[in-house]
Protein backbone atom coordinates (compact mmCIF):
# COMPACT_ATOMS: atom_id res chain seq x y z
CA UNK A 1 0.00 0.00 0.00
CA UNK A 2 2.88 2.34 0.79
CA UNK A 3 3.78 2.82 -2.83
CA UNK A 4 4.80 6.59 -4.22
CA UNK A 5 1.12 6.77 -5.84
CA UNK A 6 2.95 9.66 -8.94
CA UNK A 7 4.72 6.26 -10.01
CA UNK A 8 2.04 4.17 -9.68
CA UNK A 9 -0.21 6.29 -11.91
CA UNK A 10 1.99 5.89 -14.31
CA UNK A 11 0.68 2.30 -14.78
CA UNK A 12 -2.68 3.08 -14.34
CA UNK A 13 -3.94 6.39 -14.84
CA UNK A 14 -6.71 5.97 -16.78
CA UNK A 15 -8.29 3.34 -14.78
CA UNK A 16 -7.77 5.26 -11.43
CA UNK A 17 -8.93 8.90 -13.29
CA UNK A 18 -12.15 6.63 -14.45
CA UNK A 19 -13.03 5.23 -10.92
CA UNK A 20 -12.61 9.06 -10.19
CA UNK A 21 -14.59 10.87 -12.45
CA UNK A 22 -17.32 7.79 -11.72
CA UNK A 23 -17.61 8.37 -8.54
CA UNK A 24 -17.94 11.80 -8.88
CA UNK A 25 -20.65 11.23 -12.06
CA UNK A 26 -22.63 8.93 -9.04
CA UNK A 27 -22.87 11.80 -6.50
CA UNK A 28 -24.33 14.04 -9.16
CA UNK A 29 -27.50 12.45 -10.18
CA UNK A 30 -28.37 14.05 -13.40
CA UNK A 31 -31.58 12.14 -14.26
CA UNK A 32 -32.84 8.94 -14.62
CA UNK A 33 -30.57 6.80 -16.87
CA UNK A 34 -27.30 8.23 -15.22
CA UNK A 35 -26.37 4.71 -13.57
CA UNK A 36 -26.67 3.69 -17.44
CA UNK A 37 -24.81 5.76 -18.77
CA UNK A 38 -21.87 4.90 -16.26
CA UNK A 39 -22.32 1.77 -16.64
CA UNK A 40 -21.14 2.28 -20.47
CA UNK A 41 -18.25 4.25 -19.26
CA UNK A 42 -17.25 1.40 -17.62
CA UNK A 43 -17.60 -0.77 -20.49
CA UNK A 44 -16.44 1.91 -22.81
CA UNK A 45 -13.05 1.73 -20.11
CA UNK A 46 -12.71 -2.11 -20.51
CA UNK A 47 -11.36 -1.82 -24.03
CA UNK A 48 -8.44 0.01 -22.61
CA UNK A 49 -5.08 -1.62 -21.87
CA UNK A 50 -4.58 -3.71 -18.99
CA UNK A 51 -8.05 -4.90 -19.28
CA UNK A 52 -7.40 -8.70 -18.72
CA UNK A 53 -6.42 -7.74 -15.28
CA UNK A 54 -9.30 -5.79 -14.62
CA UNK A 55 -11.78 -8.63 -15.70
CA UNK A 56 -9.75 -11.06 -13.73
CA UNK A 57 -9.59 -8.88 -10.50
CA UNK A 58 -12.91 -10.03 -10.26
CA UNK A 59 -13.21 -13.32 -11.08
CA UNK A 60 -10.22 -14.48 -8.97
CA UNK A 61 -12.46 -13.96 -6.25
CA UNK A 62 -14.34 -17.54 -6.95
CA UNK A 63 -16.99 -17.78 -3.82
CA UNK A 64 -18.51 -14.06 -4.98
CA UNK A 65 -18.40 -14.63 -8.67
CA UNK A 66 -19.93 -18.12 -8.49
CA UNK A 67 -22.77 -16.39 -6.19
CA UNK A 68 -23.16 -13.69 -8.88
CA UNK A 69 -23.15 -16.07 -11.73
CA UNK A 70 -26.19 -18.00 -10.24
CA UNK A 71 -27.83 -15.14 -9.26
CA UNK A 72 -28.27 -13.22 -12.79
CA UNK A 73 -28.77 -17.14 -14.21
CA UNK A 74 -31.68 -17.65 -11.91
CA UNK A 75 -32.67 -14.03 -12.91
CA UNK A 76 -32.71 -14.74 -16.50
CA UNK A 77 -34.60 -17.81 -16.49
CA UNK A 78 -37.24 -16.14 -13.94
CA UNK A 79 -37.38 -13.60 -16.95
CA UNK A 80 -37.76 -15.96 -19.65
CA UNK A 81 -40.77 -17.33 -17.98
CA UNK A 82 -42.54 -13.46 -17.56
CA UNK A 83 -44.69 -12.09 -19.36
CA UNK A 84 -42.28 -9.19 -20.75
CA UNK A 85 -39.52 -11.95 -21.51
CA UNK A 86 -37.05 -9.86 -23.49
CA UNK A 87 -36.76 -6.86 -21.81
CA UNK A 88 -36.66 -8.80 -18.37
CA UNK A 89 -34.20 -10.98 -19.59
CA UNK A 90 -31.64 -8.15 -20.75
CA UNK A 91 -32.10 -6.05 -17.63
CA UNK A 92 -31.08 -9.05 -15.36
CA UNK A 93 -28.15 -9.20 -17.20
CA UNK A 94 -27.47 -5.63 -17.22
CA UNK A 95 -27.24 -6.22 -13.48
CA UNK A 96 -24.60 -8.36 -13.70
CA UNK A 97 -22.44 -5.35 -14.88
CA UNK A 98 -23.99 -3.34 -12.72
CA UNK A 99 -22.35 -5.29 -9.67
CA UNK A 100 -19.45 -6.97 -11.51
CA UNK A 101 -18.04 -3.77 -12.85
CA UNK A 102 -18.23 -0.89 -9.65
CA UNK A 103 -16.63 -3.70 -8.03
CA UNK A 104 -14.05 -4.96 -10.33
CA UNK A 105 -13.07 -1.82 -10.66
CA UNK A 106 -12.91 -0.64 -6.76
CA UNK A 107 -10.44 -3.97 -6.71
CA UNK A 108 -8.24 -2.82 -9.31
CA UNK A 109 -7.62 0.53 -7.64
CA UNK A 110 -7.71 -0.44 -4.17
CA UNK A 111 -4.94 -3.39 -4.15
CA UNK A 112 -1.28 -3.41 -2.78
CA UNK A 113 0.58 -1.42 -5.71
CA UNK A 114 -2.08 1.12 -6.25
CA UNK A 115 -3.73 3.13 -3.05
CA UNK A 116 -5.75 6.22 -5.36
CA UNK A 117 -8.80 4.68 -3.84
CA UNK A 118 -7.77 5.69 -0.24
CA UNK A 119 -5.51 8.75 -0.99
CA UNK A 120 -8.38 9.96 -3.30
CA UNK A 121 -11.32 8.88 -3.50
CA UNK A 122 -12.34 9.03 0.02
CA UNK A 123 -11.50 12.63 0.69
CA UNK A 124 -13.06 13.89 -2.02
CA UNK A 125 -16.27 11.84 -0.67
CA UNK A 126 -16.21 13.88 2.74
CA UNK A 127 -15.65 17.49 0.89
CA UNK A 128 -18.93 16.25 -1.54
CA UNK A 129 -20.47 15.07 1.78
CA UNK A 130 -20.10 18.55 3.63
CA UNK A 131 -21.24 20.35 0.30
CA UNK A 132 -24.44 18.59 0.28
CA UNK A 133 -25.34 19.17 3.82
CA UNK A 134 -24.14 22.73 3.90
CA UNK A 135 -26.68 23.10 1.24
CA UNK A 136 -29.24 21.42 3.01
CA UNK A 137 -28.31 23.83 5.83
CA UNK A 138 -28.35 26.77 3.88
CA UNK A 139 -31.73 26.13 1.97
CA UNK A 140 -32.97 25.25 6.00
CA UNK A 141 -31.67 28.99 6.92
CA UNK A 142 -32.82 30.32 3.97
CA UNK A 143 -36.73 29.23 3.97
CA UNK A 144 -36.48 29.69 8.07
CA UNK A 145 -35.72 33.57 7.91
CA UNK A 146 -37.69 33.87 5.10
CA UNK A 147 -41.10 32.19 5.64
CA UNK A 148 -40.90 30.70 8.40
CA UNK A 149 -40.48 26.97 10.24
CA UNK A 150 -42.94 25.02 7.88
CA UNK A 151 -43.09 21.87 6.32
CA UNK A 152 -40.98 21.03 3.93
CA UNK A 153 -38.48 18.53 2.18
CA UNK A 154 -35.49 19.71 1.52
CA UNK A 155 -32.65 17.63 -1.25
CA UNK A 156 -29.25 18.57 -2.91
CA UNK A 157 -30.74 20.00 -6.09
CA UNK A 158 -28.40 17.67 -8.20
CA UNK A 159 -29.55 14.20 -6.56
CA UNK A 160 -33.04 15.02 -5.88
CA UNK A 161 -35.19 14.10 -2.96
CA UNK A 162 -35.16 10.14 -3.77
CA UNK A 163 -31.08 9.99 -3.99
CA UNK A 164 -30.24 12.68 -1.32
CA UNK A 165 -31.33 10.28 1.68
CA UNK A 166 -28.84 7.68 0.41
CA UNK A 167 -25.85 10.04 -1.00
CA UNK A 168 -26.20 10.93 2.86
CA UNK A 169 -26.09 7.22 3.75
CA UNK A 170 -23.44 6.74 1.47
CA UNK A 171 -20.75 9.34 2.50
CA UNK A 172 -21.43 9.93 6.14
CA UNK A 173 -19.29 6.68 7.20
CA UNK A 174 -16.79 7.04 4.52
CA UNK A 175 -16.13 10.85 5.74
CA UNK A 176 -16.07 9.45 9.52
CA UNK A 177 -13.47 7.17 8.68
CA UNK A 178 -11.54 9.73 6.77
CA UNK A 179 -11.69 12.15 10.14
CA UNK A 180 -10.83 8.83 12.33
CA UNK A 181 -8.64 7.64 10.39
CA UNK A 182 -5.81 10.45 11.93
CA UNK A 183 -5.79 9.05 14.78
CA UNK A 184 -6.08 12.36 16.94
CA UNK A 185 -8.09 13.29 19.73
CA UNK A 186 -9.21 16.55 18.29
CA UNK A 187 -10.50 14.19 15.21
CA UNK A 188 -12.74 12.56 17.22
CA UNK A 189 -14.77 14.71 18.18
CA UNK A 190 -14.72 16.55 14.70
CA UNK A 191 -16.16 12.82 13.73
CA UNK A 192 -18.51 13.22 16.38
CA UNK A 193 -20.19 16.24 15.10
CA UNK A 194 -19.93 14.92 11.34
CA UNK A 195 -22.34 12.40 12.40
CA UNK A 196 -24.92 15.19 14.17
CA UNK A 197 -24.70 17.09 11.10
CA UNK A 198 -25.20 14.15 8.63
CA UNK A 199 -28.29 13.23 10.92
CA UNK A 200 -29.92 16.94 10.81
CA UNK A 201 -29.48 16.70 7.26
CA UNK A 202 -30.76 13.33 6.95
CA UNK A 203 -33.90 14.11 9.02
CA UNK A 204 -34.34 17.74 6.32
CA UNK A 205 -34.77 15.21 3.72
CA UNK A 206 -37.72 14.07 5.39
CA UNK A 207 -37.10 9.92 4.06
CA UNK A 208 -38.06 7.40 6.75
CA UNK A 209 -35.54 4.85 5.10
CA UNK A 210 -32.93 7.39 5.14
CA UNK A 211 -33.69 8.60 8.32
CA UNK A 212 -33.02 4.75 10.03
CA UNK A 213 -30.15 4.13 7.99
CA UNK A 214 -28.18 7.75 9.01
CA UNK A 215 -29.36 6.57 12.43
CA UNK A 216 -27.75 2.83 12.54
CA UNK A 217 -24.75 4.32 10.77
CA UNK A 218 -24.35 6.72 13.40
CA UNK A 219 -24.65 3.86 16.55
CA UNK A 220 -22.40 1.69 14.38
CA UNK A 221 -19.95 4.20 14.11
CA UNK A 222 -19.71 5.35 17.61
CA UNK A 223 -20.33 1.76 19.02
CA UNK A 224 -16.43 1.75 19.74
CA UNK A 225 -16.79 5.70 21.37
CA UNK A 226 -18.77 4.53 24.69
CA UNK A 227 -18.84 8.46 25.73
CA UNK A 228 -19.78 10.05 22.18
CA UNK A 229 -22.29 7.60 22.35
CA UNK A 230 -24.00 8.19 25.54
CA UNK A 231 -23.53 12.04 24.34
CA UNK A 232 -25.11 11.25 21.12
CA UNK A 233 -28.02 9.84 22.70
CA UNK A 234 -28.95 12.21 25.12
CA UNK A 235 -28.57 15.01 22.32
CA UNK A 236 -30.82 13.15 20.64
CA UNK A 237 -33.17 12.68 23.51
CA UNK A 238 -33.00 16.39 24.47
CA UNK A 239 -33.86 17.30 20.69
CA UNK A 240 -36.55 15.62 20.36
CA UNK A 241 -38.10 16.77 23.65
CA UNK A 242 -37.68 20.50 22.63
CA UNK A 243 -39.32 19.61 19.39
CA UNK A 244 -42.45 18.40 21.02
CA UNK A 245 -42.63 20.54 23.55
CA UNK A 246 -41.47 24.19 22.78
CA UNK A 247 -44.10 26.03 20.82
CA UNK A 248 -41.74 28.07 18.52
CA UNK A 249 -40.70 24.42 17.60
CA UNK A 250 -43.73 22.69 17.25
CA UNK A 251 -43.23 23.40 12.94
CA UNK A 252 -40.32 20.80 12.98
CA UNK A 253 -42.76 18.45 14.54
CA UNK A 254 -43.07 16.85 10.81
CA UNK A 255 -39.49 15.63 11.24
CA UNK A 256 -40.93 13.04 13.71
CA UNK A 257 -44.55 12.56 12.77
CA UNK A 258 -43.47 9.50 10.84
CA UNK A 259 -41.96 7.91 13.54
CA UNK A 260 -44.76 8.33 16.56
CA UNK A 261 -47.66 10.03 15.14
CA UNK A 262 -51.37 7.18 14.73
CA UNK A 263 -52.55 9.33 11.94
CA UNK A 264 -49.34 8.85 10.14
CA UNK A 265 -49.08 4.84 11.08
CA UNK A 266 -52.33 4.91 9.54
CA UNK A 267 -51.81 6.62 6.15
CA UNK A 268 -48.80 4.46 5.67
CA UNK A 269 -51.12 1.68 6.46
CA UNK A 270 -53.20 3.09 3.87
CA UNK A 271 -50.74 4.25 0.81
CA UNK A 272 -47.49 3.86 1.22
CA UNK A 273 -45.09 1.05 2.23
CA UNK A 274 -47.37 -1.14 3.71
CA UNK A 275 -49.22 -1.59 0.74
CA UNK A 276 -46.53 -2.12 -1.44
CA UNK A 277 -45.36 -4.74 0.87
CA UNK A 278 -49.03 -6.21 0.45
CA UNK A 279 -48.74 -6.40 -3.14
CA UNK A 280 -45.38 -8.31 -2.76
CA UNK A 281 -46.67 -10.81 -0.40
CA UNK A 282 -49.46 -11.72 -3.15
CA UNK A 283 -47.27 -11.83 -6.13
CA UNK A 284 -45.17 -14.64 -4.08
CA UNK A 285 -48.07 -16.60 -2.85
CA UNK A 286 -48.57 -17.04 -6.37
CA UNK A 287 -44.89 -17.07 -7.82
CA UNK A 288 -43.03 -18.17 -5.40
CA UNK A 289 -40.74 -19.96 -7.27
CA UNK A 290 -39.52 -18.11 -10.42
CA UNK A 291 -40.95 -14.97 -9.20
CA UNK A 292 -42.38 -12.69 -11.93
CA UNK A 293 -39.15 -11.84 -14.00
CA UNK A 294 -36.86 -8.64 -13.27
CA UNK A 295 -38.26 -5.64 -13.19
CA UNK A 296 -42.05 -7.01 -13.59
CA UNK A 297 -43.20 -5.75 -10.24
CA UNK A 298 -44.98 -2.66 -11.36
CA UNK A 299 -47.15 -4.76 -14.07
CA UNK A 300 -48.07 -7.00 -11.35
CA UNK A 301 -48.53 -5.15 -7.91
CA UNK A 302 -52.19 -3.33 -8.97
CA UNK A 303 -53.54 -6.45 -8.68
CA UNK A 304 -52.49 -7.31 -4.88
CA UNK A 305 -52.61 -3.94 -3.83
CA UNK A 306 -55.04 -1.50 -3.26
CA UNK A 307 -55.81 0.26 -6.10
CA UNK A 308 -52.72 1.70 -6.43
CA UNK A 309 -49.33 0.97 -8.82
CA UNK A 310 -46.24 0.42 -7.00
CA UNK A 311 -43.45 0.04 -9.14
CA UNK A 312 -41.36 -1.72 -6.12
CA UNK A 313 -41.43 -3.92 -3.29
CA UNK A 314 -40.03 -1.09 -0.46
CA UNK A 315 -38.35 -4.21 0.84
CA UNK A 316 -35.24 -5.69 -0.89
CA UNK A 317 -36.06 -8.82 0.34
CA UNK A 318 -39.37 -8.63 -0.84
CA UNK A 319 -38.42 -7.69 -4.13
CA UNK A 320 -35.80 -10.00 -4.67
CA UNK A 321 -38.38 -12.64 -3.65
CA UNK A 322 -41.53 -10.99 -5.94
CA UNK A 323 -39.30 -10.58 -9.14
CA UNK A 324 -36.92 -13.35 -9.08
CA UNK A 325 -38.51 -16.37 -7.54
CA UNK A 326 -37.04 -18.09 -3.75
CA UNK A 327 -33.57 -19.11 -5.75
CA UNK A 328 -33.26 -15.28 -7.04
CA UNK A 329 -33.72 -14.18 -3.18
CA UNK A 330 -31.44 -17.04 -1.50
CA UNK A 331 -28.72 -15.93 -4.27
CA UNK A 332 -28.84 -12.12 -3.62
CA UNK A 333 -28.84 -12.62 0.21
CA UNK A 334 -26.12 -14.77 0.03
CA UNK A 335 -23.67 -12.17 -1.76
CA UNK A 336 -24.92 -9.66 0.91
CA UNK A 337 -24.23 -11.95 3.63
CA UNK A 338 -20.74 -12.86 1.86
CA UNK A 339 -19.50 -8.84 2.01
CA UNK A 340 -21.18 -8.46 5.74
CA UNK A 341 -19.09 -11.74 6.37
CA UNK A 342 -15.46 -10.22 4.68
CA UNK A 343 -16.10 -6.79 6.53
CA UNK A 344 -15.75 -8.04 9.49
CA UNK A 345 -13.75 -10.45 9.08
CA UNK A 346 -10.98 -8.01 7.29
CA UNK A 347 -11.94 -4.62 9.28
CA UNK A 348 -8.99 -5.21 11.82
CA UNK A 349 -6.35 -6.19 9.71
CA UNK A 350 -6.43 -3.45 7.30
CA UNK A 351 -4.10 -0.39 6.99
CA UNK A 352 -6.92 1.86 6.84
CA UNK A 353 -9.62 0.74 9.53
CA UNK A 354 -11.37 3.74 9.89
CA UNK A 355 -12.66 4.14 6.88
CA UNK A 356 -13.19 0.44 6.08
CA UNK A 357 -15.15 0.73 9.40
CA UNK A 358 -17.06 3.46 7.93
CA UNK A 359 -17.58 1.95 4.60
CA UNK A 360 -18.97 -1.02 6.25
CA UNK A 361 -21.06 0.85 8.30
CA UNK A 362 -22.82 2.48 5.58
CA UNK A 363 -23.40 -0.44 3.78
CA UNK A 364 -25.33 -1.96 6.45
CA UNK A 365 -27.26 1.01 7.15
CA UNK A 366 -28.18 1.07 3.63
CA UNK A 367 -29.33 -2.75 3.92
CA UNK A 368 -31.38 -1.78 6.94
CA UNK A 369 -33.23 1.42 5.47
CA UNK A 370 -33.91 -0.92 2.36
CA UNK A 371 -35.67 -2.70 4.69
CA UNK A 372 -38.50 -0.13 3.84
CA UNK A 373 -37.21 0.74 0.50
CA UNK A 374 -35.36 -0.71 -2.31
CA UNK A 375 -33.08 1.98 -3.16
CA UNK A 376 -30.26 -0.96 -3.98
CA UNK A 377 -32.48 -2.35 -7.16
CA UNK A 378 -33.34 1.05 -8.47
CA UNK A 379 -31.42 0.80 -11.63
CA UNK A 380 -30.41 4.97 -11.56
CA UNK A 381 -29.06 4.74 -7.91
CA UNK A 382 -27.95 1.34 -7.04
CA UNK A 383 -24.53 1.93 -7.88
CA UNK A 384 -23.30 3.32 -4.72
CA UNK A 385 -24.36 0.31 -3.08
CA UNK A 386 -22.80 -1.65 -4.78
CA UNK A 387 -19.54 0.38 -4.81
CA UNK A 388 -19.68 0.27 -0.94
CA UNK A 389 -19.87 -3.24 -1.73
CA UNK A 390 -16.57 -3.18 -3.79
CA UNK A 391 -14.60 -1.02 -1.23
CA UNK A 392 -15.50 -4.25 1.14
CA UNK A 393 -15.02 -6.99 -1.11
CA UNK A 394 -10.91 -5.36 -1.79
CA UNK A 395 -10.33 -4.73 1.44
CA UNK A 396 -11.25 -8.19 2.54
CA UNK A 397 -9.51 -9.57 -0.81
CA UNK A 398 -6.29 -7.24 0.21
CA UNK A 399 -6.01 -8.30 3.21
CA UNK A 400 -5.77 -11.94 2.50
CA UNK A 401 -3.36 -11.50 -0.28
CA UNK A 402 -0.88 -10.00 2.89
CA UNK A 403 -1.78 -12.58 4.98
CA UNK A 404 -1.00 -15.22 2.86
CA UNK A 405 2.41 -13.71 1.73
CA UNK A 406 3.33 -13.32 5.46
CA UNK A 407 2.25 -16.84 6.52
CA UNK A 408 4.76 -18.01 3.50
CA UNK A 409 7.30 -15.81 4.45
CA UNK A 410 7.29 -17.46 8.13
CA UNK A 411 7.55 -20.66 6.80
Amino acid sequence: MNVNLRNELESSNIESFALFIIFGLTWLGFGTYIAGFITLFFIFSLFFRRKREFISAFFQDRPFSILLFLFVLNNVVSSLLSIEKTESALLSLVWFLMIFIPMSYVRFSLNKKNDFFMRRIVPVSFYASMIILLYLLVMFLKNTFTSGLFFGRYSFYFLGPATTPDTIVMLSGIGYGFLRQKEKSAYRWLGFLYILFCIFGSMLTYDRGGFIAIFVVSIILLSSDFKRLLIFFGLIGVAVYLILTVSSLQPLRHLFDFFYSAQSIERLKNVEQFAAFRSAWGIIRDHWLMGVGTNNFSAFSKQYGIGKWYAYAHNFVLQFWAENGLFGMVFGLSMIGMLIFRWLKSLRRYEYRHIAFGVGASFTGMLIGNLTNSTIWIVKIALPFWLLAGVINAVYLTTREKSTKLNTFIK
